[in-house]
């Protein structure tokens, strides 16, 4: 499930995407699995074509256990960048890293997933990788940036709005977070 803090637009280069309808926060959850996402199982992506593999992730992801997961609404429309806006924590969803702008692009870095294929990345960062591998456990390096980024927007979540709030109780997530909680996720 993901906040309504978004609408979906052509890019210039990656198809559809999501765009802030508002300024968004940095600290902001932004979405979560829910029990409306479907969970695809019995899938050997050993037996796919590369085609077919791109397809099912035009509206799927991998996770660890080897399941997809297909979201339940937009998400499915937010692209990879290197230097995301949006990223996964420990306890179960997705938190704008640093704030965003009114018609900004959300997006997530693909390289948290589990999928079995390289895509070339698109997202001119900076710090972009130019190919995006799905490589487990994740690169050092990349966790130790991916950590810093979560960690500080966790210390903001009790002191931003937090439009799902009333949903994340169905995964028995309840804000505000405790410290305990918070420093949890810091690793």
């Amino acid at each position: 499930m993901i906040a309504k803090l978004f609408e979906v637009r052509e890019t210039q280069n990656r198809g559809k995407g999501l765009f802030a309808k508002d300024f968004i926060p940095k600290g902001t959850i932004i979405c979560f699995e829910c029990e409306k996402c479907k969970v695809l199982t019995g899938i050997d992506p050993a037996k796919m074509t590369v085609k077919e593999k791109e397809a099912l992730l035009d509206y799927a992801y991998r996770k660890k256990d080897g399941s997809y997961i297909a979201p339940c609404d937009e998400t499915r429309y937010l692209n990879h960048s290197c230097n995301a806006n949006i990223l996964g924590t420990e306890s179960g969803f997705d938190i704008a890293v640093r704030d965003i702008k009114k018609g900004e692009e959300a997006t997530y870095d693909y390289r948290d997933f589990y999928d079995d294929l390289i895509m070339q990345c698109c997202c001119r960062e900076e710090n972009c990788c130019k190919e995006v591998t799905f490589t487990h456990p994740v690169p050092a390096e990349l966790l130790k940036y991916w950590n810093e980024k979560t960690n500080a927007a966790l210390k903001l979540v009790n002191k931003v709005e937090q439009p799902l709030k009333e949903y994340l109780k169905q995964k028995s997530i309840f804000l505000p977070l405790d410290d305990k909680t918070i420093n949890n996720q810091i690793t």
